[in-house]
């Protein structure tokens, strides 16, 4: 996503990356050739290249507010095709997102799946530390300072990953990955039955490739299937104009 924005008569042009590492978004912003570099808010990006173009440390900018995420209107814009909104979960003092959704049947997930991203952050090693968890062949959690990895496991469960890192020995791991909020499983649930819809129209489908013209079985299964209502209603359509006009 980017923006442009007129400051002080001056083009501002903001891009929202995304950090592979993390998985938090990041903010760029060029002004006149010059580069902010990547910064960790819209707010030090714009701020930092205003000191470039102006040199004037003093004027402070919301970057959210420059990017216009304060207006209504644009932030419905913005979610409008969206079908899946990050959810923020308070456990405690500790705050759980889950950014990403993905479902199986596998024991121990609770309904979660490939696809499943959810972040935290607390201490690890003294230190406030961002914990990103995700779940694909195996669940994975790791552990980043300032942007550096401090810490990479996996294992079969979210529980059992947990219960090798040794803290926050209260909650297991299910409860850290956010799987077991209510309203996780309910777009859990709504997910999985998207899924399973999807399945089913799938094994309805006849697919017919170039190595398939001269098999005559599946050629009238397609037109049976896709062919021959289409021509039968067609042809009603046009008997009806006719009589239409006989009358």
């Amino acid at each position: 996503m980017s923006v442009n924005c007129c400051l002080n008569s001056k083009n501002f042009a903001i891009t929202v990356l995304n950090d592979e590492q993390t998985q938090n978004p990041c903010f760029h912003c060029v002004c006149d050739s010059k580069d902010s570099g990547i910064q960790a808010s819209a707010s030090a990006a714009i701020n930092n290249m205003y000191v470039q173009i102006f040199g004037n440390k003093t004027t402070k900018y919301s970057g959210l507010a420059v990017m216009g995420f304060d207006n209504e209107a644009i932030v419905h814009e913005l979610v409008a095709d969206i079908s899946f909104i990050p959810i923020f979960i308070r456990l405690d003092k500790i705050l759980i997102v889950v950014s990403k959704i993905g479902v199986s049947s596998c024991e121990g997930y609770y309904g979660a799946g490939p696809g499943y991203l959810s972040t935290l952050i607390t201490k690890y090693a003294g230190k406030q530390s961002l914990f990103v968890q995700s779940i694909e062949d195996e669940c994975s959690l790791d552990i980043y300072n300032e942007g550096i990895k401090l810490y990479h496991n996996k294992d079969t469960t979210p529980n059992k990953i947990w219960e090798t890192i040794g803290i926050l020995k209260k909650y297991d791991g299910v409860t850290l990955f956010g799987i077991t909020d209510s309203y996780v499983q309910q777009k859990l649930e709504e997910l999985n039955k998207l899924e399973k819809s999807k399945l089913e129209k799938s094994k309805n489908l006849i697919t017919c490739t170039s190595d398939n013209w001269k098999n005559i079985d599946i050629l009238n299964l397609i037109f049976e299937q896709n062919i021959k209502k289409r021509k039968i209603a067609k042809y009603i359509f046009r008997l009806v104009k006719l009589i239409y006009k006989l009358v």
